[in-house]
């Protein structure tokens, strides 16, 4: 039980059947000096190549064990540098059972918020995230996880809000996340692109999306994995860039030095329903250029497509503007995966490659502003069907 009042630590282990309750106006605070976080089991080097092996408040191979209360913890993370090796995590569970963290109020991490791996039966319930202190200030991290459910959380974050992974060569499966308010700066709902283990039977439901940069939901397959059973139903996005993005790749990365090699992965079985999206749109300078971020994508790799896609419901209102592109747009099939590299899109609203059994069931595609390009365009897409779907007023016809 932490009483009201500031006080400073270092790593905090906790223990199994041990509950870490932070009464109101309780507020941990992480020290400023690495040397009191020192490296703990379960470290590895993420997506942007960074090492991962410290955290303020640490848990592994523990039962039961909570963080709650009304209380805070600041993880002080402008005290470190975005370069710093080894900069820590505020919260990490590793090999964790019936874990539970909820209520708190968790800020200024110094690098992801929340990390959660190899975990079994987790609630995140009610927690608030306020992190923009640093870069990667991914907000909760789900990481070749089983039994998940995050409900009712408001997070504003420097990077993934809900990002799900898959580090390890085990699966993240029968996930929930319900009831959230999110707010962003690069990216809201994402799986990967840490994907070395499966994801199948992740559902999304009940969200509210706001200012958001990055994309809304970003569904990533880059390193063998299958990804299967991926539902979101009932999503609004208000002021959200590259609403929409499902990508196959083929970096097939190990983060594990016992990691088997895989093959190119899987991705099927998406659903996307009852969705509101209101497309934020402005030039973002990448390689150089300023690009358009706008548009829906999905795409495979040659010989690898994504597979049994279906939107129903959906309405998109774009921002438009562009003139007409025939610049070719370039496959990055081992390149880390952020659609905004993509651009400039040949089309306004569903850029479509290298995928089959895609259905578009009552949606509606408009733009604020007129544009050159078609609404649609596709390449080595094959059982495509457009039902009750319009752009501008337009039915889309198949062909």
């Amino acid at each position: 039980m932490v009483p009201a009042g500031e006080y400073r630590i270092g790593t905090l282990s906790l223990r199994s059947h041990v509950t870490l309750h932070l009464e109101n106006g309780a507020l941990l605070k992480g020290s400023p000096d690495i040397a009191d976080y020192p490296p703990v089991a379960g470290g590895f080097t993420d997506a942007v190549g960074q090492s991962r092996n410290r955290c303020l408040i640490y848990a592994k191979d523990t039962v039961g064990t909570v963080i709650s209360g009304p209380g805070c913890i600041d993880g002080n993370g402008s005290a470190f540098g975005y370069e710093e090796d080894g900069r820590p995590f505020m919260v990490r569970f590793i090999n964790c059972q019936d874990v539970q963290v909820t209520g708190i109020t968790l800020k200024d991490s110094p690098g992801w918020v929340s990390h959660y791996l190899g975990c079994e039966n987790v609630l995140i319930h009610g927690v608030t995230i306020r992190s923009r202190t640093n870069g990667n200030n991914d907000g909760i991290d789900v990481d070749s996880c089983r039994r998940v459910r995050i409900s009712d959380c408001d997070l504003d974050t420097g990077d993934d809000a809900i990002c799900i992974k898959a580090t390890r060569a085990t699966p993240s499966e029968d996930i929930i996340v319900t009831g959230c308010r999110i707010c962003s700066t690069w990216g809201a709902l994402k799986l990967g692109t840490e994907s070395a283990g499966d994801f199948r039977n992740i559902l999304f439901s009940n969200i509210v999306i706001r200012n958001t940069e990055g994309g809304g939901i970003k569904l990533i397959s880059m390193d063998g994995c299958r990804m299967e059973n991926v539902v979101a139903d009932n999503i609004i996005m208000d002021n959200v860039s590259g609403p929409i993005f499902i990508r196959l790749g083929a970096r097939l990365r190990r983060y594990f030095e016992d990691e088997p090699e895989r093959e190119v992965g899987i991705a099927r079985g998406i659903e996307l329903r009852n969705i509101r999206i209101r497309v934020w749109e402005e030039g973002y300078p990448l390689y150089g250029k300023l690009l358009r971020k706008a548009g829906v994508i999905v795409t495979g790799v040659p010989g690898h497509p994504v597979e049994d896609v279906l939107m129903d419901n959906v309405r998109i209102e774009f921002p438009g503007g562009e003139a007409a592109s025939n610049a070719p747009v370039p496959e990055q099939e081992t390149e880390y995966p952020e659609f905004p590299s993509f651009h400039p899109l040949p089309s306004w609203a569903l850029f479509l490659r290298h995928a089959r059994g895609l259905v578009f069931r009552r949606c509606r595609f408009t733009t604020r502003e007129a544009d050159a390009r078609p609404p649609v365009y596709l390449e080595d897409v094959s059982d495509c069907l457009f039902d009750d779907v319009t752009a501008n007023g337009i039915p889309l016809k198949n062909s």
